[in-house]
């Protein structure tokens, strides 16, 4: 039987020199890093080698109160249990801004990374290890494989690289995929808040019907004409479909397609 841990999807990272880089990859300020998913310590470590203050998150309860003991109970360091995609955000970066890192679990990395990516006011940057195919997506150019609404978001909240890529044998258990370290320097929004949502929204729509050209894969969000106007008027062939379309094209349909009145 699978242990609660491993049906999350986490794999203990077990390379020192893995933990280094990743630590590495981050800024030299703020000196505050929120770790989440903090497991049995090993990025934790890394972390309290380089910067003054390390506040880790621990879904296991029992992990979380071994945490300081097997780090030889450091003073810059602090421990809370509790799950990454329930915590209040407002509490956890009281103090900062706070740059975040984190080895997060496959099964719930996308949600969290979405909790974070629209809070620049209170992480500066997020140094993140996800599953190679979640990595790619973030990044993923204008047509590039895997562009999808994550690609959106990173693009409307942050700017994305990815770094290195992490094998199984890193990790304990080792999974069945490779891992890889993204990097997200966060930015205030481009555009309005209302257009950016909008643009998020009306990807979404689209990215539902991902093999259809625009005109069509945008169905549910306008009448034919409405939406044959609205990609005119922002400058877009309705040929392309969702994924050639960079944030900015985004922000401009969002612009140009009238907002639906709910009846």
């Amino acid at each position: 039987m699978r242990t609660r841990r491993q049906r999350l999807g986490q794999h203990f990272l077990r390379d020192p020199g893995t933990a280094r880089a990743l630590s590495a990859a981050l800024a030299d300020a703020p000196p505050r890093v929120l770790e989440i998913g903090a497991g049995k310590g090993d990025l934790t470590r890394s972390l309290l080698e380089r910067f003054s203050s390390v506040r880790s998150v621990e879904l296991d309860a029992r992990l979380a109160a071994a945490l300081p003991g097997r780090l030889g109970n450091p003073a810059n360091r602090e421990v809370r249990h509790g799950d990454g995609l329930a915590l209040d955000l407002e509490e956890l970066a009281e103090g900062g801004p706070w740059q975040v890192a984190a080895n997060l679990p496959y099964s719930v990395g996308t949600p969290i990374l979405r909790r974070l990516l629209p809070r620049h006011d209170l992480f500066t940057v997020l140094v993140v290890m996800v599953q190679l195919e979640v990595a790619r997506r973030l990044v993923a150019p204008p047509g590039g494989a895997g562009r999808g609404l994550l690609t959106i978001e990173a693009e409307a909240y942050s700017r994305a690289e990815l770094l290195f890529t992490v094998p199984p044998r890193c990790f304990s258990p080792p999974p069945r995929v490779t891992s890889a370290v993204v990097r997200l320097t966060l930015h205030p929004l481009p555009a309005p808040p209302g257009t950016v949502e909008r643009a998020l929204e009306i990807a979404s729509a689209a990215f539902t019907h991902r093999r259809k050209q625009l005109a069509n894969a945008l169905a549910s969000v306008g009448t034919q004409e409405e939406i044959a106007a609205g990609l005119t008027a922002a400058g877009v062939d309705d040929k392309l479909r969702p994924q050639d379309l960079g944030l900015d094209l985004w922000l401009a349909v969002a612009d140009a397609l009238p907002t639906r009145k709910e009846a």
